[in-house]
């Protein structure tokens, strides 16, 4: 239902333009050229151009029921009763006894502190786009401390929304989440009693075995 509202919605605009282009051009060659348009009805006595434009014909009828009908279109659109949607502060999660409705300010303080846990990221603010009702989009602007590489902590942020995210809002078919970083510059330092972050690339635990390596450790000391 919303589909179609909004197809018919993007339609009327597109006659209301298309209509309003025509009628400024066709005024525009109706006042250089008068006899283009209308029928020539002499000059006036005064000496002034006229335009005299027939009406007892097919195009002047068309062009009167055309003109009925985007009145009457504009009209039902100004006076039809729209659809109350859901509140823009809320999200609707797919629980399962029944949607249940969250705040907004809930889910980005939740996604904000789950976010601020990672000891390289300094500073962050969450901000929930809810303008789409088949796509939601959390936009988190975030500053890391010096000397820290801000690539992996925006690998390590998004895995960090994704999963906060995904413990607080269950979507319900058809609707889609992104996640976008913006990153803001190096503020603070890294905080001492925290761990240090994880290295961008990290040796992997599956390479094979290729057995004893020499020098053995412990033959030199012999």
């Amino acid at each position: 239902m919303a589909a179609r509202r909004r197809f018919s919605e993007r339609l009327l605009l597109l006659a209301n333009v298309t209509v309003a282009n025509v009628v400024a051009a066709l005024w525009v060659v109706g006042f250089l050229q008068p006899h283009a348009l209308g029928v020539d009805v002499g000059d006036a006595a005064d000496g002034a151009r006229v335009l005299g434009v027939p009406l007892q014909n097919v195009t002047a009828w068309l062009a009167l029921l055309g003109a009925v009908g985007l009145l009457l279109w504009n009209f039902a659109w100004l006076v039809r009763r729209r659809d109350e949607g859901a509140p823009s502060n809320w999200l609707v999660s797919a629980g399962p006894g029944g949607p249940v409705r969250v705040a907004r300010e809930a889910v980005e303080a939740g996604i904000r502190a789950a976010g601020e846990a990672l000891p390289e990221v300094t500073r962050l603010r969450v901000q929930l786009d809810l303008s789409q009702p088949k796509r939601l989009q959390v936009v988190g602007q975030y500053q890391c401390a010096e000397g820290q590489d801000h690539h992996g902590a925006s690998r390590r942020l998004r895995e960090v929304f994704r999963r906060r995210f995904g413990e607080l809002i269950r979507l319900a078919d058809g609707v889609r989440v992104d996640f976008d970083l913006e990153f803001q510059g190096f503020a603070g330092k890294l905080a001492k009693h925290a761990a240090e972050a994880p290295p961008p690339e990290e040796a992997s635990s599956d390479e094979p075995f290729r057995g004893p390596q020499y020098p053995i450790d412990g033959e030199d000391e012999r």
